[in-house]
């Protein structure tokens, strides 16, 4: 989730969900962790059931 006085950076860019919540998107997509991800360079979420992908830029 986007703290209050975070600020959108390029590609990078705040959007508010249905219940009020800032989320961080890139290229306009929600930014979300899976939770088996537990350090930095894990990607155990990448292409998790075929509709999950890491963000490459």
């Amino acid at each position: 989730m986007a703290a209050a006085s975070d600020q959108p950076a390029g590609a990078y860019t705040i959007v508010m969900r249905d219940d009020g919540a800032r989320q961080w998107a890139y290229k306009g997509k929600p930014v979300y962790t899976y939770q088996a991800d537990q350090k930095p360079g894990d990607r155990a979420g990448d292409n998790f059931k075929d509709v999950w992908h890491i963000i490459k830029e």
